[in-house]
């Protein structure tokens, strides 16, 4: 379908969705660590209101009262309650028999009803019943949200014991098909650095933005928290209270285990190796490749203890864990890994003039382990000061190294020494009062102080050195260079230093059918970041050869000015937040939520100034964006149309304002050119001599020979901002089973745009039409221009099912439809990246929107769990399964064609006909082997034009996953043999379970060389291979085998 066409279809159902959605308000899973008990109490003989019934809750463990009366209208609601249960809840009023509900368990966020019809006492015995599981009808349910609850966490699948593993089961969330540890994830197709993740409902989010995964430590491949210490996992998408911001894409938040009146334990432990994974990949043009994994070791150990020190009043829990992991990285210039580099013998003549001229050895040409090692701590205290207090104080402590290499695959080879080791430590402290007012008024304050301590190490200190695909290039880009050696250009100075303080504070005020919230919450930032790119110099050669003569095309190095060539950049920003919101119980059927927020970030500091960035360009550095007052108004509703409590249509629309990852605003504070001067040399006619001194890269050239670089942001720049709205049907079928209809759309606001100011049209145009570029100042080389766009839409549809056996079997399955489209997406921490790897018709300013990096158009999953006993053993069965479309990805051409200085963000022309370029290189194709790759790509229907950005598809990706785990009573001690399996699909049979993505979503496919003077045609260059069907495609060697997962574990 065309972008116009589903351009119709979206705004179609986007108006209908509105439409519908304004008419009222919602509720929804808010950033909370507690849930509501809402219900009503009614005379059972002719059902009028009771008002004045006193309704007990007790939660079982812990002995923790609520208390509530009901109004006169026969309604109650108790807020602040634990999440979990049992709870065992009472209405009682003189004159009629008491009622009890025993065994209500209550969801995070989840507003749990529980009704009560009374009789007149006219006997003494009270009513006990038992309460529904998980109902699906409650008039709380709004907004796209899901609970996971702790039996859904112990059956599921999970390789890693990660929270990403759960949080996939829900048909807007997508893991990255190329990464290995499944942790970077996507939610409705918008960026996957625009979710929040939180703790106990406290902010937990990598901030500056380093980590793919969104938390901190991250980029170690660490986990936020052990799973052990979780209790249940939130997944929000369009949640419209009030209450939660910070998102655009979704939010994930984990609230914690507590101790309880009773002392329990539990002590777990796996060990794994390459006898746990699959010794063979399969391949998509035949039978599976017989490549048994290399030295493989994953050991895992932890425990969890908690209970009473004072019984109904304080409670302790504590928990820890241990990951050592040693991988190989899959990849080699030997070829004896899956992903083998394309000429060995281009890469062992680079090693060989390295270690004979420098007397540098960069690694060996064969695959190498690197190491993953993590420690998790969790404590937390909870203090029942009475009735009407509770006050909950926990610490989360992570501590996570982890060794990185560089890009190996089939173009592109990096060298051991030229990868790092990332250390990362974050210390987490959270305090929460939680505090009852009489019986219409709660209050819930919390206090949090983060700090994130991040380093990179580097095996060696030499210059980093480039062969590039093409000649005169800054070769940066991904599949714009071949080989890589020397220290890596972004870790030779490379730290981070986060301090985080949260101020949050509801309070709700129940007034008749109004429960009324007005609230606050706020954050202060402190980062002091270190990060000089091409410290030790950085040089860029066409070719291997070209290296021997040690005359490179390019060269760049940056350095601090002042006395400490090592200085950091400082500063410090805010977020201030308030607002309210009235959830109104109109009737029985019908409940509305209407709120407003005000979100107002802050920038306290000023860059320094620089005069010639303002003379040059009228920009004055020191201005910043700062006290934009972000507006979200949200409306929602639930309605029970039939009023039989077996259905309801619930939905809202609202506006989400997130955050921008604080790295893209550090740039404009440490990229002004004052505090770090970046210089780059070289021309076409002018080559820079290799200096492979690292302590001294050259700095100094003639005038006109060198330019400086620098990164500015648009004063008036907004923070990611939309408008989302949801509308969605949920049925109790017949039978048991449960069904939910729903659509959600969301259209940009406000997102990230980048530019290159200094690169101006010429006039001149390129063989295709587009602008052909030049420098606006020739004293500089870039200069980057963060501003906004407000293009940008998703379209998400989803059908689920559901079943609850009595006999302890769970069935899910859901579908869901995708559409997605991005004017830009930021993908990198360095602006200059962000700027060049946005892929381009030729031209680099107008505001083109494509299809999204994140669009996932279908996707299917099925969950299933069974729990049973054999005698005195219980039994756990859980499997996940997912089919899903690959991810879309572009193809380039090389060679710099509209000479913006970018050499791998080109979409490729597509000449429409074989003989109107001149074919040249090793790879040069035939015509049928060019209309062959046309064909197999999808990029016959660009034929003329230049191809489409995102315009091809990955091929579809398959996966069932497996958990089993029983447990043995032994005497007062329980013991558990669990068995995870990822990939069965594989182990059954090795042909098949193949995953393969496009690194990067970019293809090189060939380069564009000048214009042939003979016939004035374009030059296509083609490597050898390039063109090869299915070239495009890297294979995830891990994911792509079946994994096994044996642990132990002994509880009390």
């Amino acid at each position: 379908m065309s972008i116009s066409s589903r351009s119709n279809v979206r705004w179609a159902l986007a108006v209908s969705l509105v439409v519908c959605a304004l008419v009222a308000a919602t509720s929804g899973l808010a950033q909370e660590t507690t849930g509501r008990l809402i219900g009503s109490v009614t005379m059972k003989s002719d059902q009028s209101a009771l008002p004045g019934v006193t309704v007990e809750a007790i939660h079982v463990p812990t002995g923790t009262r609520y208390t509530s009366s009901t109004q006169a209208n026969g309604r109650f609601t108790i807020l602040n309650v634990r999440v979990g249960g049992p709870y065992t809840i009472t209405a009682q009023i003189s004159g009629f028999r008491p009622q009890t509900q025993k065994d209500v368990q209550v969801a995070l966020g989840e507003g749990r009803q529980v009704n009560f019809a009374l009789e007149l006492e006219s006997v003494t015995e009270a009513v006990v019943v038992t309460a529904e599981s998980a109902p699906l009808i409650t008039p709380d349910r709004m907004g796209s949200t899901e609970a996971i609850s702790e039996n859904e966490i112990k059956a599921l699948p999970t390789i890693n014991r990660q929270f990403q593993d759960l949080a996939r089961t829900n048909p807007y969330v997508n893991v990255a098909a190329y990464d290995e540890s499944g942790t970077n994830i996507s939610v409705s197709g918008k960026n996957n650095r625009y979710n929040t993740i939180q703790i106990d409902g406290a902010v937990n989010n990598d901030l500056f933005g380093l980590a793919a995964t969104g938390t901190p430590g991250g980029q170690t491949n660490t986990q936020p928290i052990s799973l052990d210490s979780i209790q249940e996992l939130q997944v929000v998408v369009s949640p419209y209270d009030i209450k939660q911001g910070g998102f655009t894409g979704g939010a994930i938040n984990a609230v914690t285990r507590s101790g309880s009146n009773q002392f329990s334990a539990s002590f777990y432990g796996s060990m794994r190796n390459e006898n746990f994974i699959g010794d063979k990949v399969p391949r998509a043009d035949g039978p599976a490749a017989d490549r048994p994994y290399a030295t493989f070791e994953y050991d895992q150990y932890g425990g969890r203890i908690g209970g009473p020190i004072v019984k109904d009043k304080l409670f302790f829990f504590l928990s820890g864990e241990l990951n050592r992991r040693s991988e190989p990285t899959s990849g080699s210039a030997d070829g004896t890994t899956t992903n083998a580099f394309k000429d060995p013998a281009a890469a062992a003549q680079f090693r060989n003039i390295l270690i004979s001229k420098y007397g540098y050895d960069p690694g060996t040409l064969g695959d190498y382990n690197t190491d993953t090692d993590n420690n998790l701590l969790f404590g937390r205290l909870d203090f029942n000061v009475n009735e009407n207090h509770n006050i909950t104080l926990r610490h989360n402590y992570v501590d996570g190294d982890r060794d990185l290499s560089g890009a190996r695959n089939f173009n592109t080879y990096t060298f051991e020494t030229a990868g790092y080791a990332f250390a990362s430590e974050t210390n987490s402290t959270v305090a929460q009062v939680n505090s009852v007012f009489g019986a219409s008024s709660f209050n819930t304050g919390r206090v949090g102080y983060q700090t994130i301590r991040d380093s990179r190490d580097v095996p060696v200190f030499f210059p980093s050195v480039y062969i590039c695909n093409n000649a005169n290039s800054f070769c940066t880009g991904n599949n714009t260079y071949t080989l890589l050696a020397g220290t890596e250009r972004s870790s030779g100075a490379n730290s981070l230093d986060q301090d985080i303080l949260e101020i949050t504070d509801d309070f709700t005020l129940i007034k008749g059918n109004h429960t009324i919230t007005i609230g606050t919450h706020n954050e202060f930032f402190k980062f002091s970041n270190l990060f000089i790119q091409d410290i030790t110099g950085t040089y860029f050669f066409p070719s291997v050869a070209a290296f021997d003569t040690g005359l490179a095309d390019r060269y760049q190095v940056k350095f601090a000015n002042g006395s400490d060539p090592r200085r950091p950049t400082a500063f410090s920003a805010q977020q201030w937040g308030i607002y309210a919101g009235d959830q109104w119980r109109v009737n029985d059927a019908l409940t509305l939520n209407i709120g407003l927020r005000f979100d107002v970030p802050r920038l306290t500091d000023q860059p320094t100034y620089n005069p010639q960035i303002d003379s040059v360009y009228g920009i004055d550095t020191t201005e910043v964006p700062s006290n934009e007052v972000m507006v979200s108004p949200r409306i929602g509703f639930n309605w029970a149309p039939t009023k039989s409590g077996k259905d309801q249509i619930r939905g809202g629309v609202g506006v989400f304002a997130g955050r921008t990852p604080f790295v893209w605003i550090s740039n404009a504070y440490g990229g002004t050119g004052i505090e770090i001067t970046g210089l780059s040399a070289g021309s076409n006619t002018t080559k820079v001599p290799f200096n492979p001194d690292p302590y001294n890269p050259p700095k100094n050239f003639p005038p006109g020979t060198a330019a400086i670089s620098a990164d500015t942001i648009d004063p008036d720049f907004k923070f990611p901002q939309v408008l989302r709205a949801t509308l969605a049907y949920d049925r109790e079928l017949p039978y048991g089973v449960r069904a939910s209809v729903e659509g959600m759309y969301t259209k940009t606001l406000q997102d990230v745009f980048y530019q290159n100011i200094n690169k101006v049209d010429s006039g001149a145009k390129t063989f295709f039409g587009a602008p052909v570029y030049t420098n606006f100042n020739t004293g500089f080389s870039n200069v980057t221009y963060l501003t906004n766009t407000s293009k940008g839409q998703q379209l998400n549809l989803s059908a689920q099912l559901d079943k609850r056996f009595d006999f302890g079997l769970s069935l899910a399955g859901s579908y869901s439809y995708m559409e997605a489209e991005a004017a830009f997406e930021a993908t990198s921490s360095v602006a200059f990246s962000n700027w060049q790897f946005m892929t381009t018709n030729g031209d680099i300013y107008t505001e083109k929107v494509s299809r999204s990096f994140f669009e996932v158009p279908h996707r299917f999953t099925v969950v299933a769990s069974q729990n049973f006993r054999t005698g005195p053993i219980a039994h756990n069965v859980g499997v996940y399964f997912t089919a899903q479309s690959g991810q879309p990805y572009s193809v380039l051409m090389g060679g710099d064609p509209n000479r913006d200085g970018a050499s791998g963000n080109d979409l490729l022309y597509v000449p429409a006909n074989y003989n109107d370029v001149v074919w040249r290189g090793t790879g040069a194709p035939t015509e049928a082997t060019w209309n062959t790759f046309l064909s197999t790509t999808g990029l016959d229907k660009y034929r003329g034009q230049v191809s489409a950005r995102n315009g091809l598809d990955a091929p579809w990706l398959r996966s069932l996953d497996f958990h089993y785990d029983f447990e043995i009573p032994v005497s007062a001690i329980r013991a558990q043999v669990t068995f995870d399996v990822l990939n069965l699909i594989n182990l059954i049979d090795s042909d098949h379970g193949l995953t393969r993505y496009v690194s990067n979503q970019t293809y090189n496919a060939l380069s564009y060389s000048g214009i042939d003077s003979a016939t004035g045609k374009p030059i296509y260059t083609v490597n050898s291979g390039a063109l090869d069907v299915n070239r495009q495609y890297s294979t995830n060697d891990l994911r792509s085998r079946w994994q096994l997962r044996i642990g132990a574990r002994l509880s009390y």
